[in-house]
């Protein structure tokens, strides 16, 4: 009887493959997108003290009345290219068994990493203590992975006073990373604002909700932080903070914002043919600078878990 081996050649299944895939990104959330004709330009900044200095409204009779006049400035943007690219051999193509797809699965493979590399530098940006000047440092029973004696409660509610102080507009945004985000919703003093709803899973939502804000953004994504060539050491993006925010949900005039990405140029694909290396060139590549532009916007606080 023969075996098994002898009757049966392995073949590449055409049903199911292995990929990884990260988790949403949220950068175009935290800085929506305003798209611009010209990579670089500038936009008006009004003087914040025009509209909040009380003045003196008194006239007396025969006088004249005060002036009360507005100035205004301008701020900068200048655009990057940010562009990765990938060759396809003829043999390639010759050789691929299903059900790989090689071009499709090279394309989607560089928009994936620039996206990413967005993702991570937004994250970079707004999770900074040198950029987000009003900030705190959470350390020790503070940490809200100290269910016994943390409050988060109370330093967001803290959070958002602060922010309200400076642009006298509520905040509208929380942004978690992931492990935050996981702690708050299994923190006591969470857990007993719902304790008599019946699923027993805290959300998004639900965070929002007993928050106060308009919606809670959770940054999932992950990223191996270490050098080429090293033993990969896989991460969050978005770490063990949080952001209390104003964002403006459409870019509009007239309007306070934590920041925006100039984008001067969409996401978008070129191809091309290289004979001389018997292969095809695709490159993933958009032109943007993702800027904050009015930081009073935001309250950071930074190592919000353990």
């Amino acid at each position: 009887m023969p075996e098994p081996n002898d009757v049966h050649v392995d073949q590449v299944l055409t049903g199911m493959s292995v990929q990884y895939k990260n988790a949403s990104f949220i950068a175009n959330q935290v800085l929506p997108i305003v798209s611009v004709k010209k990579e670089s330009d500038k936009y008006f900044v009004y003087d914040k003290r025009d509209r909040f200095a009380v003045p003196n409204t008194l006239r007396a009779p025969k006088t004249e009345s005060k002036q009360a006049s507005w100035n205004v400035d301008t701020d900068t943007y200048a655009c990057d290219e940010h562009a990765l690219n990938d060759l396809i051999d003829d043999r390639e193509y010759a050789n691929a068994d299903k059900p790989l797809d090689v071009k499709r699965d090279t394309i989607e493979n560089l928009t994936d990493l620039l996206l990413l590399s967005q993702e991570k530098r937004v994250a970079d940006l707004v999770f900074s203590t040198t950029n987000i000047t009003n900030n705190t440092t959470l350390v020790g029973t503070d940490k809200w992975s100290d269910a016994a004696n943390s409050d988060p409660i109370g330093d967001i509610v803290d959070a958002k006073k602060t922010v309200h102080s400076n642009i006298f507009l509520q905040p509208n945004t929380l942004i978690l990373g992931k492990e935050v985000f996981d702690i708050l919703t299994q923190h006591p003093d969470i857990l007993d604002r719902y304790k008599w709803t019946k699923e027993g899973i805290i959300t998004a939502d639900m965070l929002a909700k007993l928050f106060g804000f308009d919606r809670v953004l959770v940054g999932e994504a992950g990223y191996d932080s270490a050098n080429e060539g090293q033993t990969e050491d896989i991460d969050y993006v978005w770490g063990k903070d949080a952001l209390i925010a104003y964002i403006e949900p459409r870019p509009s005039l007239r309007r306070p914002s934590l920041g925006y990405t100039f984008q001067a140029r969409p996401f978008q694909v070129r191809s091309a043919r290289i004979e001389t290396k018997h292969s095809d060139w695709f490159e993933t590549s958009h032109v943007v600078d993702e800027k904050l532009v009015a930081v009073d916007c935001a309250y950071l606080i930074k190592s919000a878990v353990a």
